[in-house]
C-alpha cells in the first residue's frame, strides 16, 4: 500500500475526530541572537538577547522514562541533536523510571527545585503542571519566525498527534509537544489462530467471546493473556469500542454503569471462569512463547515481539474488536514533551531539542528502533523507515490496520484515579467477589467520587 496516499484520506477524519486546531506558522532557521537579523520581520521574538554558545553550550536535562531499546532510541536521537548543535546545546538525558516514577520526581522538583528543561508527560500529567504554573505554553515558539515551524512542518505533523498537544482543556494553547505515539492493538499468533481454523482476530466483542472459548478448546491454549495487574484503562478503551464515553466530554460525571459495560464485563468474567483469559505478570512473555494465542497492548512493542519471537511462530497485530458495528475506534497512546519553566536560555535550548525530536529525521529513527509510530508523515518517506518497515511487515500491518483509528479519549487529571477504581472493581469481578452489574455499580460510584476530588 503506498501510504503517502494512504493518509490524505483519513487524515481530515482524524482531525475532525480529534478536535484538531489551527496553529500559526513561522519559518524556522538555525538559532541565532535577534541582533544579527537584517530583515526585521526575521526577528526571533523568543530568542531576544539570546545567543546559544557565547559563553560555552547551555546544558539542559531531558527526563524520559525509556530504558532498553526505547533508551537505546533516546540515546541515539540525543547524540545526534547534541553533534547538530555542537558548540550551543548539551542535552543530558535521565532515564527516571516509570511514569507514576518520573512524575513523583517533577512534582518533588515543583516544590524544591532542580527542574528538567524538558520531560516526558501524559495529559493528565501535563495538566497538573499546567494548573501549577510551571510548564510554557509553547505557541509563541511555534509561531516564531526564526525558531518555529514553517506551514508545511506543521501540516507535515499526523493530524492525532498535533491533536494531542491542543486538548480542549488547555484552553486554546499548545502545551505539549510530539515524542513518540502508538495505539492499542491485538497481536495474534497466526499458527495457533489457522490450527483452531481462524484467520484474524474477531472483529466484535461478541464474535471475540465465542471465538476465544472455541480457540482455548481446540488448542489447549488460553485464547487472551491480561495484565494481572489494575485493567481500568484497558476495560475504559474497550468500552468506547461501543460508542460510549467512560468520562463525560465536560468531565461532569462518568459512564461506567450501563447495558453496554455490562455486555463486556459478562464477557469478560465468562471468559476467566472458561479458562480462556490467562491473567499474568509478563503478558508479553506468555504470548511470544506461545502460552496464550493472543495478547491486547501497545503497538510499541512491535520491536520487542519480533525479537522475542523470531522464527518461533508467525504473528501479526491488527484492530482490537469493536463493540459497535460500523465504527472503529482505539486508544492513541503515548508521552509527549513539556517545556519547563526555567531560563529563557534554557527554554530556547528546550524547545529546539523539542523541535528537533519531533522532526521526520529524528522520529524515523524512532520508529524504526522501536514500534512507535513516527509523528509525521512524511517520515514514511526516509530510506531508513521504508526499509524498516519491508523488513518488518508486522509494524506496518500496524501502522495501517491499528493507528489509523486511534483517538485520544477525554484528558482529566483524575484519569488515573478512575482507572485504578474501576480496575479494583474488575478484580473483585474476576475473582468471583461482586457479579458484573455489582462490579459495574462500585466502579461508577468510585470513579465519580475520584472525579470530583480532582474538580
Amino acid at each position: 500500500m503506498n501510504l503517502t496516499k494512504r493518509f490524505p484520506a483519513w487524515k481530515a477524519s482524524m482531525a475532525s475526530l480529534l478536535l484538531l486546531a489551527t496553529i500559526g506558522c513561522g519559518t524556522p532557521q538555525q538559532a541565532a541572537p535577534a541582533s544579527t537579523q537584517t530583515d526585521k520581520k526575521e526577528e526571533s521574538k523568543v530568542a531576544q538577547g539570546i545567543e546559544l554558545g557565547k559563553n560555552g553550550p547551555i546544558t539542559i536535562d531531558f527526563w524520559h522514562i525509556q530504558a532498553t531499546i526505547y533508551g537505546d532510541a533516546i540515546k541515539e536521537m540525543v547524540a545526534a541533536f547534541n553533534k547538530e548543535y555542537e558548540g550551543k546545546i548539551i542535552v543530558k538525558e535521565v532515564f527516571q523510571g516509570s511514569y507514576d516514577d518520573l512524575n513523583k520526581k517533577v512534582r518533588a522538583a515543583l516544590q524544591g527545585g532542580g527542574l528538567p528543561a524538558v520531560a516526558m508527560s501524559y495529559e493528565s500529567d501535563t495538566l497538573e503542571y499546567m494548573k501549577a504554573d510551571k510548564i510554557v505554553a509553547l505557541d509563541d515558539y511555534i509561531n516564531d519566525p526564526v525558531n518555529g515551524l514553517k506551514k508545511a512542518e506543521l501540516d507535515d505533523i499526523m493530524p492525532g498527534v498535533l491533536a494531542r498537544q491542543r486538548i480542549p482543556e488547555y484552553n486554546g494553547k499548545t502545551m505539549s509537544w510530539p515524542h513518540g505515539n502508538s495505539s492499542m492493538g491485538v497481536y495474534y499468533n497466526i499458527d495457533l489462530l489457522k490450527k483452531a481454523g481462524y484467520e484474524k482476530p474477531a472483529a466484535t466483542w461478541q464474535e471475540f467471546e465465542k471465538m476465544a472459548l472455541d480457540i482455548t478448546e481446540k488448542t489447549g491454549v488460553p485464547a487472551l493473556v491480561m495484565g494481572n495487574a489494575n485493567n481500568g484503562g484497558t476495560f475504559r478503551t474497550w468500552l468506547r469500542t461501543y460508542g460510549i464515553d467512560p468520562i463525560n466530554l465536560d468531565q461532569s460525571g462518568v459512564n461506567y454503569d450501563n447495558p453496554q459495560a455490562l455486555e463486556l464485563a459478562g464477557i469478560i468474567k465468562n471468559l476467566v471462569d472458561k479458562k480462556a483469559i490467562l491473567f499474568a505478570q509478563d503478558t508479553e512473555q506468555e504470548f511470544t512463547n506461545g502460552r496464550a494465542v493472543m495478547e491486547i497492548g501497545t503497538t510499541a512493542r512491535t520491536s520487542s515481539k519480533l525479537d522475542l519471537v523470531k522464527d518461533k511462530f508467525k504473528w501479526g497485530i491488527t484492530l482490537i474488536p469493536q463493540g459497535k458495528s460500523g465504527s472503529k475506534v482505539t486508544e492513541l497512546y503515548g508521552g509527549n514533551q513539556v517545556l519547563f519553566k526555567t531560563t529563557p536560555e534554557k527554554q530556547l535550548a528546550g524547545w529546539l531539542f523539542m523541535k528537533y525530536f519531533a522532526e521526520s529525521k529524528a522520529q524515523s529513527i524512532y520508529a524504526a528502533k522501536t514500534g512507535y509510530f513516527p509523528a509525521t508523515l512524511s517520515a514514511q518517506n526516509t530510506d531508513l523507515l521504508k526499509k524498516n518497515y519491508t523488513d518488518n511487515p508486522q509494524k506496518k500491518q500496524a501502522f495501517d490496520e491499528v493507528f489509523p483509528f486511534a483517538r485520544i479519549d477525554v484528558s482529566s487529571a483524575a484519569r488515573n484515579k478512575m482507572d485504578t477504581a474501576v480496575g479494583e472493581a474488575l478484580q473483585a469481578m474476576t475473582a468471583g467477589k461482586l457479579s458484573p452489574a455489582d462490579a459495574l455499580k462500585k466502579a461508577q460510584a468510585d470513579s465519580t467520587k475520584a472525579l470530583k476530588e480532582f474538580k
